[in-house]
């Protein structure tokens, strides 16, 4: 059972990492949505000078939303349908380990609610291991709270993780900012 817990928690890791990753990646995409706009913007210019003239200023205004273009808020992010394809992956990474996901927002907090729904695994798990985890994938989480204003509109973001039994309890919980790595 206790080799079950780890590998759990080592999935858990992991797809804190693919979270990150797929932060990044969508900030990149907005970037490269740009570009392209700005290949089409060649394209008109071969046709017709004045109509390109016209699709240049558009563009142009294009572009700067696409550099500056960023979700309100945290919950913003978490609806678009690149996270919510992104938690339908995680979810369904999750089937069958007995845990289960949820990430909301919270002014400028992005949650991970980790739900251990199996009762034999929740009365097994130990406090102390999950504490030991969180601590060891720090750096992780720092490494997300540090990236969501590239994306969002947030000052000071956290990343808050919490561990919850098959009884609605919160085993663990703990809050990463991109600060808290000097400290």
């Amino acid at each position: 059972m206790k080799n079950k817990i780890r590998k759990t928690l080592l999935l858990v890791c992991a797809m804190m990492l693919a979270f990150a990753l797929a932060a990044c990646s969508g900030s990149e995409g907005s970037d490269t949505t740009g570009d392209s706009s700005a290949q089409t913007e060649e394209d008109a210019s071969a046709g017709d000078d004045a109509a390109a003239d016209d699709a240049a200023a558009d563009d142009a205004a294009s572009d700067d939303a696409a550099v500056t273009g960023k979700f309100g808020s945290i919950q913003e992010f978490i609806d678009s349908d690149m996270m919510q394809t992104e938690l339908e992956t995680q979810t369904a990474a999750l089937e069958g380990t007995g845990m289960s996901i949820e990430i909301t927002g919270e002014d400028n907090k992005l949650i991970y609610s980790f739900k251990i729904d199996d009762p034999d695994m929740s009365a097994m798990m130990d406090t102390a291991t999950l504490e030991s985890t969180l601590a060891s994938q720090a750096s992780t989480f720092e490494s997300v709270a540090g990236m969501l204003p590239t994306a969002i509109e947030v000052e000071n973001p956290v990343v808050v993780v919490r561990y919850v039994g098959s009884d609605g309890q919160e085993l663990v919980s703990r809050e990463f900012s991109a600060s808290s790595a000097a400290e």
